[in-house]
Parts: structure tokens; C-alpha cells; sequence
């Protein structure tokens, strides 16, 4: 069940560089959300943009009884973040969500990937957060992190507290190994079969991802990330190749943003 509500700011944090996290208070209809779900925001009062605009859950929080807190990972790139950044506590947004399909989360009793391209770990939080609470291992999860450079490297203290192995890897060898993420995630496959790979990020590295899962037939979800319109599969503009004759085309937003791999490959 989606909720419209007016939220309050609780807090809006830089974090790096481009990127900030934002604390809002939230229905408690989001106790059932899913990690890989989204929302959709607007400023109240503000004729630009015209459409909502989607983010991810990053984390819920409780907040007391029967009260939760959410946060969004963001990172500014255009008008309406930059806006969103500069928005104090006290501040009001319209938010819609949770939206979308997401992440299959049980307990895993093999070891468990989790792949991320820079703004892309922003569900894998909270992905991580309720694979533990489903009674997996932490001991077996792997997270992989990649950036074109140190500040894209994102929650790595987060994942490491949660008890997850951690790998980094960036472009331009700042932090971590130098190269893709798909690089250490390929020499660990070499000694380790995990049940699940779960993924988001850039669609080349989605791609990638999933071509690798593939390859060693290992099951493989991605987050999908791209533009939306109207948020709800009306609008038909995040349409993506569905790489089957018989769905030929899918609505990220309606059907996703979580996908099989195969989708993709």
C-alpha cells in the first residue's frame, strides 16, 4: 500500500563530496516495506519539478513505539537535489512510497555478494539490514564497493559493523584495489560460490554483474537505476529492454527497479 504524507525533516547531512543523507519521520506502514522499494519526493509549494522525483530506501529506523524514521542516500546532480540538499531541519517534503518491487531477502546459510556502484549502495543498507534480521550470517555477506574515486566509496563503516566483509575498488586507485568493482568481485568467485548476488548501480555495471552471474550460474537480482516520470508505470518513461521476446519492455518503477539479471543479459 503506497502512503501520501507530508514528512518532517529531521536532520540533512553532508556526507562526502556531492553527497548528503536525509533523516525524515514516515508513516508506520513502512514497517513492511521492502529493501529495493522507493519513494517519491516533492517541496511543498514548488512548481518545479514538475514530477516527483525517486529515491531509494536507505534505512528505517525506529523511532518509539510504533514510530519509524527513514533515510535517503543522495547525491546532488541536478535542481531539485541541490534544492534538496539545502533543506533545514523542520523542513517539509511530500513523499509518496514505498514504490516498486525489491529485493528477495531470506536467511542464507551460504555466503551472500552484495555489489554496489557508487550511489548505488544506497538500498544495499537496508537490504543488509534485513538479510540479518532474516537470520543470515554476516560472517558469510561480501560487500563489493566501487567509485571512480575514494569519495564515491560509500556505508563502508556501516557494512563493517554489521559484521560483512568488505572490498573497495576505484577507477582511479584512490582507495582500494585500482579498477571496477567487477575486478576483486571476480577473483573472489574464483574460491567462493555464493547463493545470491544482489546489485545497483550503473547499468553498464548491472550488466556486467549480471553477464558474470550468468556465466558461473549463480542467481543474480539488480536494482535498476534510471529516470522517471509519473513513478507508477503510467508514463511508460522508464521503459527498459526486458532481453526476452515475451515481455519485451518493462516499467522499472511498476515492475522494478529490482530485476533477475537475466533481465538485463
Amino acid at each position: 500500500m503506497k502512503v501520501q504524507e507530508t514528512a518532517r525533516i529531521l536532520a540533512n547531512d553532508w556526507v562526502s563530496e556531492e553527497y548528503f543523507k536525509i533523516r525524515l519521520t514516515c508513516s508506520s506502514d513502512y514497517k513492511d516495506a521492502v529493501p529495493g522499494q522507493f519513494v517519491t519526493l516533492r517541496l511543498p509549494g514548488q512548481e518545479e519539478p514538475l514530477l516527483r522525483r525517486p529515491f531509494s530506501i536507505h534505512r528505517l529506523l525506529t523511532a518509539g513505539e510504533n514510530a519509524l524514521q527513514m533515510e535517503i542516500l543522495y547525491r546532488v546532480v541536478g535542481g531539485f537535489t541541490r534544492r534538496l540538499s539545502r533543506q533545514a531541519p523542520e523542513g517539509l517534503l511530500d513523499m509518496l512510497g514505498p514504490v516498486g518491487h525489491g529485493f528477495t531477502v531470506s536467511s542464507h546459510e551460504q555466503p551472500v555478494v552484495l555489489a554496489a556502484g557508487g550511489i548505488g549502495v544506497a538500498p544495499l543498507v537496508f537490504l543488509a539490514e534485513r538479510l540479518k534480521h532474516a537470520g543470515t550470517d554476516m560472517s558469510l555477506v561480501t560487500i563489493f564497493l566501487g567509485g571512480l574515486t575514494k569519495t564515491d566509496i560509500l556505508c563502508d563503516e556501516i557494512f563493517s559493523g554489521q559484521g560483512a566483509k568488505v572490498s573497495v575498488a576505484t577507477e582511479d586507485g584512490t582507495a582500494g584495489v585500482k579498477g571496477l568493482v567487477t575486478d576483486p568481485l571476480n577473483h573472489w568467485l574464483e574460491k567462493n560460490s555464493p547463493a545470491m548476488i544482489y546489485a545497483c548501480g550503473p547499468h553498464a555495471m548491472l550488466k556486467a554483474v549480471g553477464a558474470i552471474a550468468k556465466s558461473r550460474d549463480i542467481p543474480c537480482e539488480v536494482s535498476i537505476e534510471t529516470l522517471m516520470a509519473c513513478g507508477l508505470g503510467v508514463c511508460m518513461g522508464c521503459a527498459v529492454s526486458a532481453g526476452d521476446t515475451e515481455k519485451g519492455y518493462r516499467h522499472v518503477c511498476k515492475d522494478g527497479p529490482v530485476f533477475d539479471a537475466k533481465v538485463l543479459v
